[in-house]
């Protein structure tokens, strides 16, 4: 039934929406069969409300109602109340607040869910909670004037809530504590902050403020919050039916090891820190926020000199990045000295680095900092990320790297290379780091297939694998399977060659993930030669696969039962001719190095800038443990 309702708008005086109507608006006509017009005016009144409650309440109270005297008599009843949306665009010139508490009246105390945005005061606020006891959901988004003391005032007249959400709103821990213990039946809390947007710290209050009061909670949203590994440790030990948990944008949550795997086990819908915020309903409000690469980047001093506490504790406003932002945080009068800062919130900080910035710029900033980068849980993770361009660096990266390993002391759990590395670097790793549970190797083609066999044979634990833009045979593959039974995530992406088509070489890889990785999640092929043998071969040998990125593997045909079969299979699936815009290389590596630079002439010497680029046998010292 095609229902066609010609607009009608208002401009309403604050105080005066509730004045006599104007003269409702026409229906447009619709025939019946016989030729006759439908009366919408004698619609049963359920079927007017069920079409009705499809709109806001901000739609019904300025266009709905006015339509026609039927119409209005369905908009008036209770029952259309139970839910009160006054989600808005901004920018209406309307007394939102007066129309919402005429809205909360016209239910009667019935009211059991409502949503708020952009408006609203603790009065407001109030003036619901006093009306409707029995409110079991109510959402509260960037409602800047409503405080912490007003919201507090308010949930504690609400016994029966059950779905709570403030989203940039104020709320402090203490509050949240009370919510808790006044709202016993809370089930899901969405609490979103607006994160690191100025400078990161650390804080588990609001943590261990839900962690003693809501132990039911079974959906928990903590966007943007400062909650560190101990609060969220805190959370599982109490929310024991928590099933789906958000945590993007909680950088200072590191999920790794028992955490990750605690978890992994617990939690049936887990969104990571560095997961997209695609989809999240506030992202146009985050937009403005620095991005995760940004939030650190003067975190380090960029200078090369060795800094003593002393003249550290005095920089002034011409000191370079490092002092600078911090500067910014102090009173004039009041300078800090920033050597002096407790050893683990130096490391909070330093860790936000990636191991190139801590070995070339942190640790040379004072005595302080250097003893914290020494220590071994400093190099739990190391990140070698690099622009690519070695011949400038200044530096030899394969050693930097082998000093980083080093320093861990074997406790290193996760290494990502870029741009660099060889067979031998690879075995150095894994000699000293049979823990290892993630390794991620980018665009490093001097590594080949025998010394990989050999590293990876030694690295039993290992979760995760990423050979990207780098010489992998499906035998090799075959091997890494075999030997790392608990694999669970492999992201294998190639250079896209459309002028190689081979059908028994084509699928050789995939052959190996199948006949090797039964316990895989997650299996990225971006430009892939695999085909429709190979996929069906994958899907077989692989029956946990939920996540599948097939992108620019132009050989696969999903149709007929093996797109069936991916669609029942996989929960997230990115097709052959899926855009790469977000993909975290973002090109063609053709595109870079031309159609007829794949591989180097000279594979014998496999290091693009050739041999000599380092005089290995003058390196400087600076690394080692006794540079102070």
């Amino acid at each position: 039934m095609d229902l066609r309702l010609i607009d009608h708008q208002t401009n309403m005086a604050s105080s005066s929406y509730l004045r006599p109507f104007p003269t409702p608006p026409s229906l447009t006509p619709v025939m019946k069969e016989d030729g006759k017009c439908i009366n919408w005016e004698e619609l049963p009144s359920e079927i007017t409300s069920s079409i009705l409650r499809r709109l806001s309440s901000i739609d019904i109270l300025e266009n709905a109602q006015k339509v026609c005297t039927s119409w209005r008599g369905v908009c008036k009843d209770p029952v259309m109340w139970r839910k009160i949306d006054m989600r808005n665009p901004r920018n209406l010139v309307l007394n939102l607040e007066m129309m919402c508490r005429h809205a909360v009246d016209r239910s009667q105390g019935g009211l059991a869910e409502i949503d708020i945005w952009h408006f609203g005061t603790d009065s407001l606020l109030n003036y619901i909670a006093d009306r409707s006891s029995n409110l079991r959901s109510l959402r509260l988004a960037m409602c800047s004037s409503i405080t912490d003391v007003g919201l507090t005032e308010a949930l504690v007249k609400l016994p029966l809530l059950e779905d709570l959400e403030v989203s940039y709103c104020s709320l402090s821990a203490e509050s949240l504590k009370v919510v808790g213990q006044s709202c016993p039946n809370l089930k899901t809390l969405k609490l979103n902050r607006e994160g690191f947007n100025r400078f990161p710290y650390e804080s588990d209050d609001d943590a261990l403020a839900i962690a003693e009061t809501m132990p039911r909670l079974g959906h928990l949203q903590l966007f943007g919050n400062k909650l560190t590994e101990g609060g969220l440790n805190a959370i599982l030990d109490n929310c024991l039916d928590l099933e789906h948990l958000d945590v993007r944008r909680c950088l200072n949550v590191y999920l790794f090891g028992d955490l990750k795997k605690r978890c992994s086990e617990r939690v049936k819908v887990l969104r990571r820190p560095l997961d997209s915020i695609r989809g999240y309903p506030y992202e146009e409000a985050v937009n403005h926020m620095d991005t995760y690469e940004d939030l650190y980047a003067d975190y380090y001093h960029e200078s090369d000199s060795d800094y003593s506490d002393s003249e550290m504790a005095s920089s002034s406003s011409n000191s370079p990045p490092l002092s600078t932002s911090m500067s910014q945080l102090m009173k004039p009068e009041q300078p800090r000295n920033w050597a002096e800062l407790p050893p683990e919130l130096i490391s909070s900080i330093l860790l936000r680095l990636n191991s190139i910035q801590i070995l070339e710029k942190a640790q040379k900033v004072c005595r302080s900092w250097r003893r914290v980068c020494k220590d071994p849980s400093m190099w739990r993770k190391i990140d070698m990320d690099n622009d690519g361009d070695l011949g400038s660096m200044g530096y030899d990266p394969e050693i930097m790297c082998r000093h980083a390993v080093d320093r861990s002391q074997g406790g290193l759990l996760e290494i990502d290379l870029w741009y660099f590395g060889t067979d031998e670097l690879l075995n150095y790793i894994a000699d000293r780091s049979s823990n290892l549970k993630s390794l991620r190797l980018i665009m490093c083609y001097p590594i080949a297939d025998e010394g990989f066999v050999e590293a990876v044979r030694k690295l039993p634990l290992l979760e995760y694998l990423e050979v990207t833009y780098g010489a992998m045979s499906g035998e090799a593959l075959k091997v890494a399977g075999q030997s790392c039974p608990n694999l669970k995530k492999l992201r294998l992406n190639s250079e896209t060659n459309h002028q190689f088509n081979d059908e028994e070489l084509n699928d050789k890889k995939a052959l190996g993930i199948a006949e090797s990785m039964p316990e895989l999640r997650h299996l990225q092929l971006v430009g892939n030669t695999l085909t429709n043998r190979g996929l069906t071969a994958i899907l077989d040998g692989c029956p946990h696969l939920e996540h599948l990125d097939l992108r620019k593997c132009f050989n696969v045909r999903l149709e007929g039962d093996l797109e069936k079969r991916c669609s029942e299979r996989i929960r997230e699936l990115r097709r052959p001719d899926e855009s790469t815009a977000d993909h975290p290389y973002g090109f063609n590596i053709e595109d870079l190095l031309g159609p007829n630079n794949y591989y180097w002439d000279d594979l014998s010497a496999g290091y693009p800038y050739g041999a000599n680029v380092y005089d290995l046998s003058d390196c400087s010292d600076y690394y080692s443990d006794e540079f102070y």
